[in-house]
């Protein structure tokens, strides 16, 4: 016996999933600020290689000293700045002036700290490689790469300060979109759900009486509907069937017992003439001869209970010559399925 709607389990169950929703909003809004910044990072590396062809394009003429003007030539601030080291020396960090507090340091002093050294040894050979790195308190996404000149390593990085991407107007605005809009739907998914486990509630024994009846409406139906289909599998007259149904009358042939069959291939050249060969058909065979569109050109014709001399006959008034009969195959024997006879049969034909 079915247990009766329990109007406060529902609501209570409403309460828990809205609760637990905004928990997962929560957490996923503690990574979006991160993942945010690694979208940011993938496009901030086709500064970095950028750069690196600028600095390429000096070649053997160039030295040190141009590396750091052509650095120091684009506009730098505290929230984004360049840094270039070579054998773990610092050779410049966001500005000239910047770069003499950090003379004769090691660019493992300024990257101090879990993952911005990590980003600095994971850098690859002309690969550029992004990672959201913090340095003291403050958080970057930083972008670099190695990079080969006269026969040493350098590095060197891109750092934008995270508040400059995260703190953009519009970002600002889609963010308290979301969070606003996602407020609202969970604060009508409660009150719809309270409301309608309400009226669920009340009309409670109108859908138990209404329920018996549709059960046996359902079964009443489901038999209806296996008399049709089945009718229909043998009321063929007017259809010719895909190849992917041909297996499936076969194996409904065998159930029933039908015997025997025969199996005629016809060729048919042209889409018109196929046409013209479907109108004879409907106009010379009954219901119980399956007709099945193959590959091709090729038509299947499944002759279902006749004997072969009649099915013999009616197979050859149907060649004409737009048509031409390429191959038969009688089935009486019931030792195999008739699905695995034919097959056998239609792997000769496809061979030919």
């Amino acid at each position: 016996m079915k247990r009766k709607f329990n109007f406060f389990a529902v609501t209570g169950l409403v309460v828990f999933f809205a609760i637990a929703a905004d928990l997962f909003v929560v957490y996923q809004f503690n990574n979006y600020e991160t993942r945010f910044l690694e979208l940011y990072g993938a496009q901030q590396d086709g500064y970095v290689k950028a750069m690196l062809e600028q600095i390429i394009r000096l070649g053997d003429a160039g030295t040190e000293e141009s590396i750091t003007e052509v650095i120091a030539s684009l506009d730098a601030t505290a929230s984004r700045y360049w840094t270039l080291s070579r054998d773990n020396s610092l050779l410049f960090v966001k500005s000239v002036m910047e770069t003499g507090r950090y003379q004769g340091f090691a660019d493992g002093t300024y990257y101090a700290g879990e993952t911005a050294a990590a980003f600095l040894e994971g850098l690859k050979r002309n690969q550029v490689g992004h990672q959201v790195i913090y340095l003291g308190q403050d958080r970057f996404v930083a972008s670099g790469t190695v990079f080969g000149w006269r026969g040493e390593d350098y590095r060197i990085c891109l750092l934008t300060y995270d508040k400059v991407v995260l703190e953009d107007n519009i970002l600002l605005e889609c963010r308290n979109s979301i969070i606003i809009i996602l407020s609202l739907l969970l604060a009508l998914l409660m009150i719809l759900s309270m409301v309608m486990s309400r009226k669920i509630s009340m009309q409670q024994s109108q859908i138990s009486r209404q329920e018996a009846r549709e059960v046996w409406q359902n079964q009443q139906l489901e038999k209806l509907d296996r008399q049709l289909g089945l009718e229909y599998a043998y009321s063929a007259s007017r259809h010719v069937f895909r190849r992917s149904m041909l297996d499936g009358f076969l194996d409904e042939l065998f159930e029933k017992g039908v015997e025997p069959l025969h199996f005629a291939v016809f060729e048919v050249e042209t889409g018109e003439n196929r046409e013209r060969f479907y109108q004879r058909m409907k106009a010379a065979l009954d219901s119980h001869v399956l007709r099945f569109s193959m590959d091709g050109r090729l038509v299947l014709l499944v002759f279902a209970g006749y004997g072969k001399a009649d099915s013999e006959r009616l197979a050859g008034e149907l060649q004409s010559g737009e048509v031409r009969r390429i191959a038969d195959f009688h089935c009486g024997d019931r030792e195999e399925s008739y699905k695995g006879q034919f097959y056998r049969f239609w792997e000769e034909v496809a061979g030919e």
